[in-house]
């Protein structure tokens, strides 16, 4: 199969701070485990030499909100003909403030101050057969409020003269949250099943489709996101208090994913077109479009401008506050109806990102990158605040060292 000119991204979706109260594009990252491990490994380096790679960078929302200063480690080693280790190592500092839930009287949005440090690593075990492979991952991170600990394992084969891949992966995901004011520790797990299929369509053009399906139990709700409601305190006395949002115990989803991806010989460059589909069982909808473009200048030096656009519908309980609402709102959500939430993550939104990346080969094995991406969000339902929703500037800079 021939592979195209394309450069390796281990870490495309940068870290921007705790999982339950981070920017949109993160929690996409950690509620899709199984697709970013089917990615690492279908789009891994066109090369199998041993490597090195360390990353820096800086995620930085408008307004003095989120910045997360991360630092990466990426080891590729083989260790015998037919067995490769990974290993990925991330540190996340995270400071500033992020809405809170629901607006207050005057529409102004509340924020609130954080800060936090994430460690993790993801490894890799990889044994190649044949025309197949199988892949084990194990990974772990750690937050001071947020444990998760995942497994997943990748079948790859290759036939039709190893032009066609077939790919089936399984992942399994438990997590614990335990906030300081939370009366006791709370249990989430997710189990995400994949298959994938990779065609070779002439010499420079690869198509892709993935199909997967996952499934969350447990206590899925933020426990630092709050909605307001006018309660009735004594007998025509109401006052504005605030509860912690509740959402379903349970959530399932599928993606459709499409990639085509050609290399255009007398340009010296290849393009990377992808589309996601995205639905689950919160009523959202959400459609993804990425276009890469990788343009070889001379023998050492490589540009990549990126565009990728984003929309989603709102979950179906999702509320900027319970005026009105039929019910009072619990002290102790358990997952169980009714649900509500404030968080603009669960809106009606769209995100546009675009940004250029840079490689240069300094030297025989060692290439230095440096990656600007600008993030845009925006709400669609005419009635969250847009302050509410966050734009970023993403900074990343790295070096690869081939041994």
């Amino acid at each position: 199969m021939k592979l195209l000119e394309k450069s390796f991204q281990p870490w495309k979706g940068s870290s921007c701070g705790r999982p339950q109260r981070r920017s949109l594009c993160l929690l996409a990252l950690r509620e899709n485990f199984l697709a970013v491990t089917i990615a690492l490994l279908l789009f891994k380096r066109a090369s199998a030499e041993d490597h090195v790679s360390v990353k820096w960078q800086d995620y930085s929302e408008d307004n003095n909100r989120i910045r997360v200063i991360s630092k990466y480690l990426g080891i590729d080693k083989s260790v015998t003909e037919n067995f490769r280790i990974k290993f990925h190592a991330v540190n996340d500092a995270i400071t500033g403030a992020t809405p809170s839930g629901s607006p207050d009287e005057d529409g102004s949005v509340p924020l609130s101050e954080m800060s936090d440090e994430r460690e993790s690593v993801v490894t890799d075990f990889e044994w190649t057969h044949g025309t197949g492979s199988t892949v084990f991952q194990y990974s772990r991170s750690k937050e001071s409020d947020f444990l998760s600990i995942g497994y997943a394992l990748t079948q790859v084969k290759e036939f039709n003269n190893r032009n066609t891949r077939l790919s089936l992966g399984v992942s399994y995901v438990d997590n614990e949250v335990f906030a300081a004011f939370m009366p006791m520790t709370e249990l989430k797990d997710s189990t995400d099943l994949f298959v994938g299929l990779t065609q070779v369509i002439d010499p420079n053009t690869l198509f892709t489709v993935n199909l997967s399906h996952g499934e969350s139990d447990g206590f899925l709700s933020d426990p630092y996101k709050t909605i307001l409601q006018n309660t009735e305190i004594v007998p025509g006395l109401f006052l504005p208090l605030t509860y912690q949002e509740n959402r379903p115990d349970n959530r399932s989803k599928d993606i459709l994913y499409l990639n085509t991806k050609r290399y255009f010989n007398s340009l010296r460059a290849s393009m990377d077109i992808g589309y996601r589909y995205f639905t689950d069982s919160w009523n959202v909808d959400s459609h993804t479009i990425d276009i890469e473009w990788h343009q070889k200048i001379g023998e050492k030096f490589r540009l990549s401008p990126k565009l990728r656009f984003y929309r989603q519908t709102a979950a179906d309980f999702y509320t900027l506050d319970l005026s009105g609402a039929n019910f009072i709102a619990s002290d102790n959500p358990n997952g169980l109806a009714p649900h509500y939430s404030a968080d603009y993550r669960l809106a009606k939104l769209e995100t546009l990102t675009y940004g250029l990346k840079a490689l240069y080969q300094i030297a025989n094995r060692v290439t230095l990158d440096a990656n600007f991406e600008r993030y845009d969000m925006s709400g669609k339902d005419g009635r969250t605040p847009a302050e509410a929703f966050p734009d970023a500037d993403v900074l990343t800079l790295g070096i690869n060292i081939e041994f």
